[in-house]
């Protein structure tokens, strides 16, 4: 009779471990299904976004600059009222300037992430492209006073740094992002030094202009404006800041070095001079620079203002610090990435770090406590392995 109770409840438990199974099979299998056929795909990965709802617009600016009119588009993230209306998809960002059909959305897309066009089968990419992003479309402005962060000139702004974007301004700040129309050439388009520095000089005034232009709105705190930049626009974001006075804090995403930039070349360095850098900057970089050298804390770092960081980050490369070459290979947990980039699950813990540090820092700049403490416990958590802090150090 035991060895009979013995057999029954075995036969029991092999039965609901099948069905257990089974069931994880079904749940599994359907989630799949429902990911692949609505094309579900969270681009904010761990992200934790602010209380703000945000809205997106593109304001049109005009002013003139030495006789010459200077037509600019400035695309705009704000903290806004809740709407009923359907959130902005990634390829709304990647179709910002131009309509773009299917397959160029998804050429475009692919080569933004590795290079190359077919890298990715095209279900996959879909699904990147239909991600909901945050932002409203001309959403109605929140009431408030906000600080105003405004890009510093570099092409591609939008889409390759949207997401981080609107992470800021749901955290309630107003993120600008002003761009000449039509564009200038880019820096290595340019065959002189005389062309070189005189577009320099253009992207400089469009810059200072629009952070006239963009002041004067009623949702401005015109007393807290900060500088972001990222790739090759660390140049414009430095001379920005010694040029203008209104600037409270610069923040670049591997790109501000005081030695030298594609621009000015090793120009640069006589542009600036130590008692330039006033205000507090937060340098984050990866290790090993694209051209394969290891970075090294800049020679004037150690003389700058006491609140600045200069935070890198081993794992990481050129490319982890933007949307379309970090976080998202991250997403997709892929490797076939720009050979200045990072693939995998690191990309995506690179990129979110990246967020939160600089969220983190402007937050400490302009409402008090130190940049340590204004980082969430699983930044903290990740210190020194995955990220290294080194603070000025003024003989």
């Amino acid at each position: 009779m035991e060895t009979n109770c013995f057999y029954i409840s075995l036969f029991v438990s092999i039965i609901s471990l099948l069905f257990m199974n089974l069931r994880l099979f079904l749940i599994v299998t359907i989630s799949f299904f429902y990911f692949s056929i609505f094309g579900q795909i969270n681009l904010q990965g761990n992200l934790d976004f602010g209380d703000y709802a945000i809205g997106f617009k593109q304001v049109p600016f005009n002013y003139t600059q030495q006789t010459q009119a200077r037509n600019i588009n400035i695309a705009l993230w704000y903290p806004a009222k809740r709407s009923k209306k359907g959130t902005l998809q990634f390829k709304d960002y990647l179709s910002y300037s131009e309509p773009l059909n299917e397959n160029e959305l998804l050429e475009e897309l692919s080569i933004g992430i590795g290079g190359k066009k077919g890298l990715f089968p095209a279900d996959s990419l879909s699904m990147v492209l239909n991600a909901s992003m945050m932002a409203f479309l001309n959403g109605k402005a929140k009431k408030g006073s906000f600080p105003l962060l405004l890009w510093s000139s570099r092409y591609g702004t939008v889409p390759y740094q949207s997401l981080i974007s609107e992470y800021l301004a749901s955290h309630g700040y107003i993120v600008a992002f002003a761009e000449d129309i039509p564009n200038s050439p880019y820096p290595w388009q340019l065959g002189t030094e005389v062309e070189k520095e005189s577009t320099l000089d253009l992207h400089i005034a469009d810059l200072i202009a629009s952070i006239d232009f963009l002041k004067k709105e009623k949702n401005t705190n015109a007393e807290r404006i900060g500088l972001l930049s990222w790739s090759y626009a660390g140049e414009s974001a430095i001379l920005t800041q010694i040029m203008n006075t209104d600037i409270d804090l610069v923040v670049g995403l591997s790109s501000i070095g005081f030695s030298g930039g594609l621009y000015l070349g090793s120009k640069l360095k006589e542009k600036i001079e130590q008692k330039y850098l006033e205000v507090p900057y937060l340098m984050l970089f990866e290790k090993i620079a694209p051209n394969g050298n290891e970075r090294s804390l800049p020679e004037k770092f150690k003389g700058m203002h006491p609140d600045s960081r200069y935070v890198y980050f081993p794992d990481l490369a050129h490319g982890s610090f933007n949307t379309l070459e970090g976080m998202i290979p991250g997403i997709l947990n892929t490797d076939k990435v720009h050979s200045w980039s990072k693939g995998g699950q690191v990309a995506q813990r690179g990129y979110e770090s990246i967020c939160q540090a600089t969220l983190g820092f402007i937050n400490s700049i302009f409402y008090g406590q130190s940049f340590e403490e204004n980082l969430p416990q699983s930044l903290n958590n990740m210190l020194p392995d995955f990220i290294k802090i080194h603070k000025p150090s003024k003989e």
